[in-house]
């Protein structure tokens, strides 16, 4: 048995992403009593009800979430086929859901985004920024830029760089505390962590021998947010790890100083990662294009540094 409409796959994809009937018809150009009528119909062909309804709320039965995900990959599929049908003789169409940490999204994505639509006129991009690691399958994005190692064997990595780490702190605070000369002396000063989820106080150093070694540092000031620890740095507060993508510029222009040079950090890989498909979409193909383009062999921050 096979849908009678694909429309109605989309109405019931976009009830879900916002929850709301008369949302959705908005954003797809219907009534709230189509959109009511096509989900009803796609019940009554599917045998299954895909929602509660009520005055007041709307919940998604177990039958529903299920088939939503399917929903969610056919669609993208179809979408992917056309696009692979027009490739070469139109530009990519559609919308590009990519999702991206927050800060490195801030400082080195979102300035592309310009440029991006630019060249793209048809496309319409969606930029999620956010430090939680979502499942972009689940959540239909079709690319993420991720910084570490990649696990999921259904996606597939592109590298766009890599993400080496620093300790650093500000002439003034060094001025009036001292400078660390080896990683022990990191007990000895406020120390401030980024936890993401949990507060990063192993620091983890490799020494001008190649030996290993791991302090615990502690502090008065922990936070989940770039911007929150930026503050507190420039603030005087304390010493941070921070990496070079983060600081290149505030290293260049020496408001900040790097600690411990001689040690070195682990370092993480840079990637743009999508789903694993046969073929990979025009619109993904271009958007990962211009990130290599825009970031080159070394990327600028490196450079730098």
């Amino acid at each position: 048995m096979l849908v009678e409409n694909i429309t109605d796959l989309v109405i019931f994809v976009a009830v879900i992403k916002v929850g709301n009937l008369s949302a959705a018809g908005r954003e797809l150009g219907f009534s709230s009593a189509v959109v009511s009528k096509r989900l009803q119909r796609l019940e009554e062909q599917l045998g299954v009800r895909l929602l509660n309804r009520s005055t007041r709320k709307l919940c998604v039965t177990e039958e529903g979430l299920r088939y939503h995900d399917y929903c969610v990959r056919v669609l993208a599929e179809l979408e992917e086929a056309e696009t692979l049908i027009t490739a070469g003789h139109s530009q990519p169409k559609g919308t590009l859901r990519v999702t991206v940490p927050a800060a490195f999204g801030r400082l080195h994505i979102a300035p592309l985004v310009p440029e991006f639509l630019r060249r793209f006129p048809e496309l319409r991009l969606s930029l999620h920024l956010s430090d939680s690691k979502v499942d972009i399958i689940e959540e239909g994005y079709d690319v993420a830029v991720r910084i570490g190692d990649m696990k999921d064997s259904n996606l597939v990595a592109r590298h766009l760089g890599i993400d080496r780490r620093k300790v650093v702190a500000t002439p003034a605070y060094l001025r009036k505390f001292g400078t660390p000369n080896t990683p022990d002396d990191l007990a000895y000063h406020n120390v401030l962590l980024f936890a993401n989820p949990a507060p990063l106080d192993h620091w983890q150093f490799i020494d001008p021998e190649g030996a290993p070694c791991s302090v615990k540092v502690t502090g008065n000031f922990e936070t989940n947010n770039c911007d929150a620890l930026r503050a507190a740095i420039y603030a005087d507060a304390g010493i941070a790890l921070r990496p070079v993508w983060d600081v290149w510029q505030d290293l260049k222009a020496g408001s900040l100083q790097v600690l411990l040079p001689e040690h070195t950090h682990p370092s993480f890989k840079i990637q743009a990662v999508y789903p694993s498909r046969r073929h990979l979409s025009q619109k993904v193909r271009v958007f990962i294009d211009l990130l290599c383009e825009s970031f080159g062999d070394t990327p600028y921050w490196d450079v730098t540094t």
